[in-house]
């Protein structure tokens, strides 16, 4: 009787983690490929503008996270974090009436709020004593991302057959609401909090999780603030066509993390040296592509790492801390993907504007290139 009531209470639990998880990132993902769109052709934004745009999201959401959420105990977090989830869902609403000032407001809310969600939303996936039923439950939860991944620009796809860029934002009202109401059930344990200081960077582990996710994400933040523009501009398809792509690239994520789902890693150095290849040779097609087939080519092939190299780091972090430590890890791993949204897309948009998408590819190239020689060295204490 106890172990059947054990068993629906971890139904109930993965049931809310999924809920919100997908209802919170497929919304966002929205706001992440649309946001330049609203900028470029409705608002008339410069790339470098978009950049700062989208770069401001990325912003609110590290400040919101290391400056918070990390400081917060358990019912602290729970009340921001709803709270957050209510404030998130009124920004659709802003974003839908928006202009070329209030917009920047609605960008850093919404990216604030998000700073105050995520990481709770992984602490949460990641609080079972169980290591096999709690990398389960993380591989399923970023199973759900990716998911909410394709889910987003499909659904975003078939609303701009009848609706406009700002009208779009409004209808993706209802997932923020829906995200709340999920959001009202979701545990935040009791921390044993201990007195002695974390001090996560020293922790090898972390360090591992950090630059094997640097290397991916730096190129996604190109991807997802740009790359539906340079769709547009070289390859003249039209804006619900930029969107299906998107989906086809997170699909290609979706089943790759589908495959972890259903076999688990056991060597993450693996994992992350096929991760890392991918993406060069993804990052090489993009290049080279001078067709919108050789290009979408290159978008699914990218995918793969981007479902394998988020739940490589995140089961890394599992298994690099004790539970009581794992609310700090999140938060600055979580912190650290929100840096590299505010640098790269920026540092993106400039770059493009002067040098162009093709030399800043090249460029990334390069950066990769010189996070593999230290990955190299952490794996090898990280493996022992």
């Amino acid at each position: 009787m106890m172990k059947n009531k054990n068993n629906l209470s971890l139904l109930f639990s993965v049931i809310v983690i999924i809920g919100t998880t997908f209802f919170i990132r497929s919304s966002n993902n929205m706001v992440g490929t649309t946001l330049p769109l609203l900028g470029k052709y409705v608002l008339n934004f410069s790339q470098f503008q978009i950049g700062l745009l989208v770069a401001l999201l990325s912003l609110s959401s590290f400040l919101t996270t290391v400056l918070i959420n990390a400081k917060l105990n358990s019912r602290e977090r729970r009340f921001a974090f709803i709270f957050s989830a209510a404030a998130y869902a009124l920004t659709f609403i802003g974003f839908w009436e928006s202009n070329v000032l209030t917009i920047w407001l609605y960008s850093a809310v919404s990216g604030a709020t998000l700073g105050l969600i995520m990481p709770n939303i992984i602490t949460s996936a990641g609080l079972f004593d169980d290591q096999k039923v709690r990398e389960r439950v993380l591989s399923l939860y970023t199973i759900t991302l990716s998911m909410s991944l394709v889910a987003g620009p499909a659904i975003e796809a078939y609303l701009l057959k009848f609706l406009s860029l700002r009208s779009v934002f409004l209808s993706f009202t209802v997932f923020g609401l829906t995200a709340l109401l999920f959001s009202l059930f979701l545990k935040f344990p009791e921390e044993n909090r201990i007195k002695e200081k974390i001090t996560v960077l020293k922790n090898n582990g972390f360090r591992v999780a950090l630059l094997n996710i640097l290397i991916y994400n730096i190129p996604f933040s190109i991807i997802i603030s740009f790359l539906g523009i340079y769709e547009r501009e070289y390859f003249g398809i039209g804006l619900a066509e930029v969107s299906l792509i998107f989906s086809l690239f997170f699909f290609s994520s979706f089943s790759s993390r589908l495959f972890l789902f259903i076999k688990p890693p056991q060597k993450i150095a693996v994992g992350m040296i096929v991760s890392i290849s991918l993406t060069i040779v993804g990052i090489v097609l993009i290049i080279l592509s001078h067709n919108i087939i050789i290009f979408a080519i290159s978008l699914v092939i990218m995918g793969v790492p981007h479902g394998l190299a988020y739940p490589l780091s995140v089961i890394t972090l599992g298994r690099s801390f004790k539970p009581e430590h794992r609310n700090v890890a999140n938060s600055y791993y979580f912190s650290s993907m929100m840096l590299i949204g505010i640098i790269v897309p920026v540092a993106g948009g400039f770059l493009i504007d002067n040098i162009g998408f093709k030399f800043v590819f090249i460029l990334l190239l390069l950066i990769i290139a010189l996070l593999i020689i230290p990955l190299t060295r952490e794996l090898k204490i990280f493996v022992g």
